[in-house]
């Protein structure tokens, strides 16, 4: 496995039994008390052992329905004894760390690496829109930093305030990014919320109130009508022509090597991947906003289909429906279908009776059948007879058909070999004419003389001269010019 592979690095810096509590059933406690002991070790990162053991005892008491495993402590009874079995736990997965002070006094340290791990599930819950009010500043921040006439240029600018100023612009723009996320997780929720609304009215008050006058609406329409999509398409280009100039790349990894104490071949990579970086996140923030656009769209598009089903199919007959089959349930709560069946059915006053079921019950609409026309048309006289014949034989005769197209082909392959081109042959009647412009229409076909199938392909010159159409050789047919082409045989 290479060296730089993001699980290698992961698990030397954790254990694998790092990530166990999160896939237990009992994790919402595992979570719930990690929150709670961070919260109370401050800054100080430490608090005493008695009063962890407390705040656990409180979390559990708050989560009665969470069913802990035997190694949690849940077959105890004693709410210490289960604290102090779920504290073992924490130990045990270095969530926290234990720190003897004397023989009587002992203190928890949060482990440093569980920090990021809560922090990241803060971010995965997080439904306040607050941080999405600086958006629009972090980005146009980034776009005058790289406005700048010679924020890149080697000569002017030292390696280490340029090492600085392209880490500042990855920080910046990471954290735009993540804010557009927020973003398309927020649209998300919405279209979640949009699908179990009760009324008409409350979905209308989510789709015009919740929805587009929300701060996630402000961030969007700052990315698409605040004019940021060209600053940022600017200056993704400087970003790249940064990156393919050898100087800048040599003068950001002397910088590199001088604050990061590396080697040369390792800071000129270390910048190398800096500067595409940034301009991948430069692209990509045009990607994330045609997914919200399309996000915005399927929310849009569900709530007219939401609001038209509540309005218009949701009517009076559903409910009369539903409330007659609430009054059957009521009235038989507690029977089967069998002891119905048993039941005496009520006796009808009539001699016969038909029952019908399921499809067969249903009204079926009567369908009258228009009157049918029996009068017999006038004789056609022998003049019109002939007329409509001659018509039908001149649309016979025009007619492009494979046949004919078949007819010519074998003729002049047969004549002249495969590849014959219009300029190797000539035609003179117009039958001949159409012939031709039926082979250049179809591609196969049956030759009624030998009684075999043409295939053949259509090799145009014109694929030669496209830009140039008056360069496109033209032969002479039967009164006509065209362009010249060739037949050849499939391969």
């Amino acid at each position: 496995m290479p060296a730089d592979q993001l699980s290698q690095r992961l698990f030397a810096s954790v254990s694998a039994d790092f990530f166990r509590p999160l896939v237990r059933p009992s994790a919402p406690v595992y979570v719930d008390g990690a929150d709670r002991l961070i919260q109370e070790a401050g800054e100080a990162g430490r608090l005493p052992q008695t009063d962890a053991l407390a705040i656990l005892r409180e979390v559990l008491s708050q989560n009665p329905q969470v069913a802990l495993q035997e190694d949690e402590g849940g077959g105890l009874q004693d709410i210490r004894a289960r604290a102090g079995k779920l504290y073992n736990q924490l130990l045990q997965v270095r969530w926290i760390e234990e720190q003897a002070v004397s023989l009587h006094e002992r203190w928890v340290v949060i482990s440093p690496s569980l920090r990021p791990l809560m922090r990241t599930l803060r971010d995965l819950a997080e439904n306040e829109v607050a941080e999405l009010k600086s958006f629009a500043d972090t980005l146009r921040g980034v776009c005058t930093s790289l406005e700048q006439r010679d924020v890149l240029n080697p000569y002017i600018v030292p390696a280490m305030e340029m090492r600085g100023t392209i880490h500042d612009l990855l920080l910046r723009m990471e954290s735009a990014i993540l804010q557009l996320h927020g973003v398309e997780k927020l649209v998300h929720s919405f279209e979640r919320r949009q699908r179990e609304t009760e009324s008409g009215a409350e979905t209308l008050r989510l789709f015009y109130h919740d929805f587009h006058e929300g701060q996630h609406m402000v961030c969007y329409d700052v990315l698409r009508g605040g004019g940021l999509l060209p600053r940022l398409q600017r200056a993704r280009s400087r970003v790249r022509d940064a990156a393919d100039d050898p100087l800048v790349i040599q003068h950001l990894a002397d910088g590199i090597a001088e604050y990061r104490n590396l080697e040369p071949n390792e800071a000129w990579e270390l910048a190398n991947i800096q500067i595409q970086r940034l301009e991948r996140q430069l692209a990509g923030l045009r990607l994330r906003a045609e997914a919200i656009d399309a996000r915005v769209a399927s929310f849009n598009r569900l709530s007219v289909q939401r609001y038209r089903y509540q309005s218009e199919l949701r009517g009076r007959r559903p409910d009369m429906i539903k409330r007659y089959c609430e009054a059957i349930n009521t009235a038989h709560r507690g029977t089967k279908f069998n002891d119905l069946r048993i039941e005496p059915d009520f006796a009808l006053a009539t001699p016969e009776v038909d029952f019908f079921y399921g499809i067969a019950s249903l009204a079926r609409p009567r369908r009258s059948r228009s009157p049918v026309a029996l009068e017999l048309g006038q004789t056609l006289s022998a003049e019109d007879e002939a007329a409509d014949l001659e018509r039908l034989r001149q649309r016979q005769k025009f007619a492009l058909t494979p046949h004919r197209a078949a007819r010519l082909v074998a003729r002049m392959i047969r004549e002249h070999g495969p590849g014959i081109a219009t300029d190797g042959f000539t035609l003179e009647t117009p039958d001949e004419l159409l012939d031709l412009m039926a082979a250049a229409a179809y591609t196969h076909g049956m030759d009624a003389t030998s009684g075999e199938e043409q295939r053949w392909h259509i090799v145009s010159s014109s694929r030669d001269h496209s830009l140039e159409p008056e360069n496109i050789p033209r032969d002479a047919q039967a009164g006509w010019r065209v362009e010249r082409f060739a037949f050849t045989r499939p391969t």
